[in-house]
Order: C-alpha cells, then sequence, then structure tokens
C-alpha cells in the first residue's frame, strides 16, 4: 500500500471514530443512555455501527477520557455511562496543568476563596434537615476515625456535598474538580508530610448552617479555604518532586 493510502485510510478511520463519539454522546446528552446504564457490548455496538471492535473501543476509551463514561470490572462490569458531574477528569486536568507549570496551586486555592464561601451560604439556606444530618455523620466520621484516608475522603465529601446543596450545577462541578484535584494532592503529599486540613473548620460551619445563618457560613468557609490555601501553596514543590522521583 502506497504512503497516500496508509495516510487515506488513517483519515477515514478517524472520521470514522469521530463519528461514533459523536454518536454515543449525543445518545447519552439526550437521555437515551443515562448514568448508571450499561451500554451494549462492544460486538452489538461494532455490528451496529458497522465497523471493526477495535475501532468501536477506541471510541469508548475516548469517551472514557471525557468522563461520559467508566469502565467497571467482574461479574456485573462493563462500560457505563456515567454522570458527568461526577467525572474526575478535570481534576486530572488541574494536576496536569499544576505539573506543567502552567498552573499553580495558588491559582486554584484562590478560585475555591472566590466559589465555596458563596456555595456555604447558598447550601445554609438550601440545607433540609436530612442533610444538615448528612454533614453531621460526615463530621463525625472525621472526629473519631484514624485512618488518613478515610478523613480526607470524608472531608471531601463534606465540601462536594455542600455544592451539591448550593442548587448551581456551575459551583457543584467545580467543587468536584477542586475535590478530586485535593484527593490527588492527598496521596501524593499529606500521607509523607504532617496533616494540614483543620477538621474543626467543617464543624463551625456546620454550626454556622445549623444556626440557619448564612452570612457566618460564608465567613466560616472563606477563613477554612484561606487557611488550606497557605499550606497547600507551601507543599507545591514537594508535590512536583514527589510526582517526578
Amino acid at each position: 500500500m502506497s504512503e497516500k493510502s496508509t495516510v487515506e485510510v488513517k483519515v477515514r478511520s478517524a472520521t470514522r471514530c469521530d463519528d461514533i463519539v459523536a454518536s454515543l454522546k449525543q445518545d447519552i446528552l439526550l437521555q437515551k443512555y443515562v448514568p448508571g446504564d450499561l451500554l451494549p457490548k462492544e460486538e452489538e455496538l461494532a455490528h451496529s455501527f458497522g465497523v471493526s471492535r477495535p475501532m468501536v473501543r477506541e471510541a469508548l476509551s475516548i469517551l472514557k477520557t471525557k468522563g461520559y463514561l467508566i469502565s467497571k470490572r467482574g461479574k456485573n462490569g462493563g462500560t457505563f455511562v456515567q454522570n458527568v458531574v461526577e467525572s474526575k477528569e478535570m481534576g486530572s486536568v488541574f494536576e496536569d496543568l499544576i505539573l506543567m507549570g502552567r498552573m499553580k496551586i495558588e491559582h486554584l486555592l484562590s478560585a475555591r476563596l472566590l466559589i465555596e464561601p458563596e456555595v456555604a451560604r447558598l447550601a445554609t439556606m438550601n440545607a433540609t434537615t436530612t442533610d444538615l444530618q448528612h454533614l453531621s455523620d460526615l463530621n463525625e466520621k472525621v472526629a473519631t476515625g484514624d485512618d488518613l484516608a478515610e478523613k480526607t475522603d470524608n472531608n471531601i465529601a463534606f465540601h462536594v456535598y455542600l455544592g451539591k446543596l448550593s442548587g448551581n450545577p456551575f459551583y457543584e462541578v467545580s467543587i468536584r474538580s477542586f475535590m478530586n484535584f485535593t484527593r490527588m494532592f492527598s496521596e501524593m503529599v499529606e500521607f509523607t508530610e504532617p496533616y494540614v486540613h483543620n477538621d474543626k473548620a467543617h464543624k463551625e460551619i456546620f454550626q454556622a448552617m445549623m444556626r440557619r445563618d448564612p452570612h457566618l457560613a460564608f465567613e466560616r468557609m472563606f477563613v477554612h479555604v484561606s487557611s488550606m490555601k497557605n499550606a497547600l501553596t507551601s507543599q507545591e514543590h514537594l508535590y512536583r518532586d514527589v510526582h517526578f522521583s
């Protein structure tokens, strides 16, 4: 096969793969497939699109990278539709930008300072009794737990739940993205450095919410994120050193 023919084949394949990605993405956006749904098997999709299984596999891989799909193993495994709001991909983008030197942790925490206090204010106004109980349970798990990874997960869950309670999808996605990066950072740094999170801050924010005082919740979240900004910014060099070591 000539060099020109090879290029033409690659172009046709790439375009066809893009067509599969676009078609499946449209089905997800139009809710033909909703979060939690299991996609048809690769061979079924290949037959449906009239292409090879490797091309279907490539298209699925692209959609996984974009956060639309997720793979699960085991007896009930397969390729499932993922709630894009809950995707971890944006956290990975933040990590890459920081490691490339295109963004600093200080920039990320400055954005959190703009968003999270307002989220705490809105969450205070929107929270039901059930919501407050859930937040209380998360704080209790942090207070009584000894495992650092579990403490980190519950602290992150506290922030994510506030994002959900804000009622603003942009805030919710932003906080999930911030927290996904925070988890990556914690796994790489906090297990080799002193624990920097002030767990009492969440209790103070929660107390403001219990008092139904949105302005106090705003102020306490601002203080909390400001403290985290100072602590995490000082560890950025270590984060890069550990990653590239």
